[in-house]
């Protein structure tokens, strides 16, 4: 019983993740209380499940490294903040042990009508319709910052363009392609960036992935990426303005070596992550000492960097890792990556998303602080937790049919 509500929630909770911060937190809680629950009899069953699984161990790891950084960390309370949230990450062994084969796609169309609600009402903010208590017509991020939405905004439109290429029925074909235009639309009228270079990437990578002829494949992804892009500078507004906006803030930093633009406040922090490296670059200097530590170089750096000093982080996961755990980090956090993409899911129909997924996702954490933001650290226990009951799912289906064929073997 307690297997099917928990297979409920996971479907729950995937349509709430782009729609509501409580949600987030009242399903997460729900999902780990009710797992713990349902394993108290097979603890070490579960518990050997996960510890074979190099996604979960890669991520414990990563995890647990961040607590241990705490011990030489100076600043307890700061690291505590930063590094409790981790706990959002529970869901992931939650989902790839008990989600069942037929809610994999309920939970997968689940997400996808949450990601439609909130794009109804983003163009209604948009076309001044309606107003929310987030986002605004020049920024229509209904429930999220914009650089959070336009990496959802992102993996779903290109999640999307992937079903179309594997669509058979040529209604749901024309009803994906409408959607994908619908979101890729949306992208384009949000104020986020990160989720627009993301897309213009990986867009590349879904068609490679799913057109044989990888020259046809280039040029005809080109062909359809430049014609948004041209579609978008000349019909968005908010689109045109940041292109301008970012075509000067480079200009600013190349040639007056102005940090306190949004271009230059982000290569202000490589170049200050670049000198933390030199001192600390083996372990970092721990959860808690990141911003001080920046605040520290940035003011015996021949630079202008009292902009870079007011920031709450350093708008890099990558930066962040440097910064907090050093080489030691960015081994892990790439080997977890890594280990995402080499899932090797047999099914047509999610065969491509890790790699689709981490291409997105990795992208926008080199702009945005991802892994540690709950909203875009929902959508990550999400999807490895789909990828990875889908692969458990997989291996033991292969593992029942040689046990049938052995025993067939033996009786014959």
């Amino acid at each position: 019983m307690n297997n099917k509500y928990i297979n409920y929630l996971i479907v729950a909770y995937a349509f709430c993740i782009p729609l509501s911060r409580a949600a987030i937190v009242t399903f997460s809680m729900l999902l780990i209380i009710l797992w713990i629950v349902s394993i108290k009899n097979d603890t070490r069953y579960y518990l050997e499940i996960l510890k074979n699984n190099k996604v979960i161990v890669t991520l414990g790891l990563l995890v647990l490294a961040y607590f241990v950084s705490l011990i030489y960390s100076d600043n307890l309370y700061e690291g505590f903040r930063h590094s409790y949230k981790y706990w959002y990450y529970l869901v992931i062994p939650v989902i790839m042990t008990k989600l069942e084969k037929q809610y994999i796609s309920k939970a997968v169309s689940a997400f996808l009508l949450g990601m439609m609600i909130s794009e109804i009402l983003s163009y209604g903010i948009f076309f001044e319709l309606w107003s929310l208590n987030h986002g605004t017509p020049s920024d229509p991020s209904p429930f999220m910052n914009h650089l959070q939405y336009s990496m959802f905004l992102a993996f779903t439109a290109l999640l999307v363009l992937n079903r179309v290429f594997n669509e058979q029925n040529i209604k749901y074909k024309i009803g994906y392609m409408i959607y994908f235009l619908t979101v890729t639309i949306n992208l384009f009228i949000n104020g986020g960036r990160t989720g627009q270079v993301a897309f213009v990437v990986s867009i590349f990578i879904v068609g490679f992935l799913n057109i044989k002829n990888k020259f046809k494949s280039f040029i005809l992804i080109l062909m359809l990426i430049s014609s948004i892009l041209i579609t978008a500078y000349n019909f968005s507004p908010v689109f045109k303005n940041r292109v301008s906006q970012m075509k000067n803030n480079i200009e600013q930093t190349v040639q007056n070596n102005n940090f306190s633009t949004s271009v230059g406040i982000r290569l202000g922090f490589y170049i200050i992550t670049w000198e933390i490296f030199k001192d600390h670059g083996l372990i970092g200097v721990g959860a808690g000492d990141v911003m001080d530590t920046v605040r520290d170089y940035a003011n015996i750096l021949p630079y202008d960097f009292d902009k870079l000093k007011t920031m709450p982080n350093t708008h890099s996961d990558l930066l962040e890792i440097v910064i907090t755990l050093g080489l030691v980090g960015v081994v892990l956090y790439l080997l977890l990556l890594y280990n995402i993409i080499k899932l090797n899911i047999q099914d047509k129909e999610y065969k491509n998303l890790p790699i689709i997924f981490v291409s997105v996702y990795f992208i926008s954490s080199m702009f945005e602080t991802m892994f540690h933001e709950q909203f875009s650290m929902a959508i990550f226990a999400l999807f490895v937790g789909l990828f990875l009951a889908e692969k458990r799912l997989e291996d033991n289906k292969v593992q029942n049919k040689e046990c049938k064929e052995v025993k067939n073997e033996y009786n014959n």
